[in-house]
C-alpha cells in the first residue's frame, strides 16, 4: 500500500475525485488517512497526548466500530484523500432537534481547497436521511468553522467542553423555523 503522506496531489483537481462508500478492504486506508488527517489538524490545537493518541492502529479499532455504510471514502486515484463520517440521527451531544448528525469531516491538507471537503460533504448530506445536519467543530479550528460558514452551516451558540476542556462549537444547516 502506498503511502497517503508521500502522494503528490498537486497537478489533480476535484474533478479527478470520486466518492466511494467504505467497504472492509478499504479499512486500513482510511484509518492511516484518519490519523495522518487527525495530526495534520489538530497539531497545536489540542493537547499533544490527545494528538498522539490516535494512531493509525487506534483509527482502525474506531473504524471497525462504525458503520461503514456510513462512511464515504474520496479517492484520487484509487487512494484515500478525505473521507466523512455521519449518523443518521444526532447523537445526545447534539442539541438542535431532528437532524443527522455529520460526526467527522478530514481532507488531506495537501489537497484542501480543491473541492474535495465540499464533495464529500455533499456526498454525506445526499446520504442523511433527514433534510438538516449537525455538527461539532473544535471552536479553535478556524480554517473548518469557515469552510463549514461557507457550505450554509451556522453556529448553533451551544458550546460544551470535550474531555480535555476544549471548546468544542455546534453548527448545523438546520434553519431557525426547522430548529423550533
Amino acid at each position: 500500500m502506498k503511502s497517503t503522506a508521500k502522494m503528490n496531489h498537486d497537478s489533480k483537481t476535484a474533478a479527478d475525485v470520486r466518492i466511494e462508500t467504505l467497504t472492509t478492504r478499504r479499512f486500513p486506508q482510511k484509518a492511516e488517512l484518519h490519523a495522518l488527517t487527525w495530526h495534520e489538524t489538530y497539531q497545536g490545537m489540542l493537547p499533544q497526548g490527545f494528538v498522539d493518541m490516535v494512531t493509525p492502529e487506534f483509527a482502525l479499532a474506531v473504524t471497525r466500530r462504525h458503520d461503514p455504510s456510513r462512511t464515504l471514502l474520496a479517492l484520487q486515484d484509487d487512494e484515500p484523500i478525505g473521507f466523512a463520517e455521519f449518523l443518521d440521527e444526532a447523537g445526545p451531544d447534539i442539541s438542535t432537534p431532528e437532524v443527522s448528525e455529520l460526526g467527522a469531516l478530514y481532507v488531506l491538507g495537501e489537497v484542501q481547497h480543491q473541492g474535495v471537503g465540499k464533495m464529500l460533504l455533499h456526498a454525506a448530506l445526499d446520504a442523511m436521511p433527514r433534510r438538516y445536519a449537525a455538527l461539532s467543530v473544535v471552536l479553535k479550528n478556524a480554517n473548518a468553522i469557515a469552510f463549514y460558514e461557507h457550505m450554509g452551516f451556522h453556529s448553533t451558540g451551544h458550546i460544551s467542553l470535550d474531555d480535555f476542556d476544549t471548546p468544542i462549537l455546534e453548527m448545523t444547516n438546520a434553519t431557525n423555523a426547522a430548529c423550533q
